[in-house]
């Protein structure tokens, strides 16, 4: 089933999302809107466990369509995990969307093991560079005063719980095992 957003369901129903989310943005008088809103409905049927599908009426929601800057549409954008990850604009055919959705379903994929070491692996990277940059300002700031100090004691901390993640992470079975 198509679920439909708005403005005040948007976060909730599309970021807040713990299966790969499409997002067709379209309007009720758009001819090619209504060509395509069979195929997200066909695919919801076959994807509903491992694939969320919402449409966004852009001419009742325009806080949501202004956020993500739609100007044509129909325009559709995948979001995984809060961010968007791939879009298609204009009336596609139903194979080049069944295409979008198994590759954003093989890149991304919905398994609980896989999505957790995708959180993971993004946390740690994050990390990682933010320790960096913390230490690079330090440096830049030249000083040993009780501030900086603070901040590389738990810049410290910050990669040593970051590196257990690290662990974790590679003791977490693989979908491929």
């Amino acid at each position: 089933m198509v679920i439909e957003v708005n403005d005040q369901t948007f976060e909730q129903e599309v970021l807040k999302s713990d299966l790969p989310t499409e997002v067709d943005f379209w309007a009720p008088w758009c001819g090619p809107c209504r060509m395509v809103s069979p195929v997200y409905d066909k695919l919801s049927q076959e994807h509903g466990d491992r694939f969320k599908f919402c449409k966004l009426n852009v001419d009742e929601n325009p806080q949501t369509a202004a956020k993500y800057q739609v100007m044509s549409i129909p325009m559709q954008f995948f979001f995984v995990d809060g961010e968007m990850v791939d879009q298609l604009l204009g009336a596609y055919p139903e194979q080049a969307i069944r295409s979008k959705v198994g590759e954003i379903l093989q890149k991304f994929p919905a398994d609980e093991n896989e999505r957790l070491k995708r959180i993971l692996s993004q946390w740690i990277r994050q990390d990682r560079e933010y320790s960096q940059k913390v230490k690079e300002w330090v440096e830049r700031a030249k000083g040993s005063g009780a501030m900086n100090n603070g901040l590389l004691g738990a810049t410290r901390l910050a990669e040593e719980a970051t590196e257990k993640l690290a662990q974790v992470l590679s003791q977490l079975p693989s979908a491929n095992k």
